[in-house]
């Protein structure tokens, strides 16, 4: 009996051994550089502030005026605000700006005094509320537009520090000319709820489309001022579907060397638009050039208090605003750890690489680490994480570059076009106003007829 046990014994022990063995061979070895664009943020010295970076006023289609308008956003606890009206330059909140006319229906703007400017700048300004202290600001960000003022396709861009688009009516179905005038003028550029343009909020498939992957990809690698784009808007319903074609373009811009960075903005016209998606930035102090330093390097989150999917599920949520927010992160040879404001409190982090989700901890630690040796074979050239509270809202990260050895890049697609005159006289003549009308009327009679489904 005893002789039996030993061997049960021995053979246990052998077997584990073995488990360990395979164990270990599960998990690689691969050596990963990450590249971090928030390596420059000096976490304990460092505060986070909100701001919203595409708004509307009465300069163009907003319907509240300026002061009331800046009122709004001060009292809703903005530290940084982009007025960026259609077609309408923001020279400065106490300067009266070129309005067009028809566009704004002919109302007369009335611009800040430089007292009340002052007062806004530097926190004096009076306030209601307890989302703000006395002596902390909202800052003016300048040069803000948003191009292709009279486009019925949506192809708005909005420009920051630049002096392109005043007046200009814009192109039908056309993202490449505001970002390529906005860098010639010595701005920069974002593009707007490309959602709205792919239409991917009715046909998801398309944020997977070689047409639209190729048509983006090559605006971002022509132009290194175009920053990034927004993957929210509002309420995240027309660019539910933007995340995905943002890992699409992620996987085939990132391997020509940049990056691509993800905005949040309420894009707001109305008074009860203000507060819905936003930016968040981890900075030493709130100054106009520590923000435009932050979004050239991709050192903020994108985040909303909405989160909609293609897939309409019982994952969807609204939430208070009151969004998970990143207080460190830090990155030890092969590891990735993020940590959380445990104040606010985090649910649930997700980690996507190539526009899968590859990690999920609902542990609500508010300290997590990812691995990466754990999870070599879902790992492309980036890795991004998203942390989810419903009854809050949501945050997301820039992407993380992973340069490492036997990395497989995928390339841009070619354009299902060509590049040859076939596809030139297309955009011709679908940059064409009457095109853009009978392409939007068009699909919107053939989802009510049922000769193309809608989702939803």
């Amino acid at each position: 009996m005893k002789k039996t046990i030993a061997i049960l014994l021995t053979f246990c022990m052998l077997f584990s051994a073995a488990s360990l063995c395979v164990s270990a061979a599960s998990k690689g070895s691969t050596v990963y550089t990450v590249v971090n664009p928030y390596k420059d943020v000096d976490w304990q010295n460092s505060q986070t502030y909100k701001a919203c970076l595409h708004t509307h006023t009465t300069a163009s289609d907003g319907k509240v005026p300026l002061k009331e308008w800046l009122e709004l956003y001060y009292n809703a606890g903005y530290d940084i605000l982009a007025v960026t009206d259609h077609g309408v330059i923001n020279h400065g909140w106490d300067q009266m700006p070129r309005t067009n006319g028809i566009f704004n229906g002919f109302k007369t703007v009335t611009p800040l005094t430089q007292e009340e400017y002052a007062a806004f700048q530097n926190g004096t300004y009076p306030f209601k509320g307890d989302n703000r202290t006395y002596g902390r600001g909202m800052i003016d960000i300048t040069g803000g537009i948003e191009c292709n003022m009279a486009v019925v396709s949506k192809t708005h861009v909005n420009g920051y520090w630049s002096e392109y688009g005043q007046g200009v009516w814009g192109k039908e179905n056309d993202y490449e000319t505001a970002p390529k005038m906005i860098e010639k003028n010595g701005g920069y550029s974002v593009l707007n709820h490309v959602g709205d343009w792919v239409n991917s909020e009715n046909y998801p498939e398309r944020a997977h489309d070689p047409f639209y992957i190729s048509y983006f990809a090559n605006i971002f690698t022509k132009y290194k001022t175009c920053l990034g784009m927004e993957i929210v808007n509002n309420t995240d319903n027309c660019t539910r579907a933007d995340r995905a074609l943002w890992d699409e373009l992620l996987q085939v811009v990132i391997p020509q060397g940049r990056n691509i960075w993800a905005f949040s903005d309420d894009d707001s016209e109305y008074r009860d638009e203000v507060g819905r998606s936003f930016e968040l930035f981890p900075m030493q102090s709130c100054t106009e050039e520590n923000v435009k330093n932050a979004m050239i390097n991709g050192a903020l989150f994108a985040a909303s208090k909405y989160y909609h999917n293609s897939a309409r599920d019982d994952s969807e949520f609204e939430g208070d605003g009151l969004v998970p927010i990143v207080t460190d992160i830090r990155i030890d040879g092969n590891k990735i750890t993020v940590q959380c404001d445990e104040s606010r409190g985090c649910d649930t982090i997700e980690w996507i690489a190539d526009g899968k989700v590859i990690a999920t901890d609902t542990s609500g630690s508010c300290t997590y680490t990812l691995d990466l040796n754990e999870y070599e074979d879902d790992l492309g050239c980036y890795v991004r994480f998203v942390l989810k509270s419903p009854a809050h809202g949501v945050t997301y990260s820039q992407a993380f570059e992973l340069q490492y050895e036997g990395r497989v890049d995928k390339p841009i697609p070619a354009s299902p076009l060509g590049d040859g005159i076939a596809a030139k006289g297309f955009w011709l003549w679908y940059q064409r106003l009457s095109v853009a009308i009978v392409t939007l009327i068009g699909e919107k009679i053939l989802r009510r007829i049922g000769v193309i489904p809608k989702i939803g």
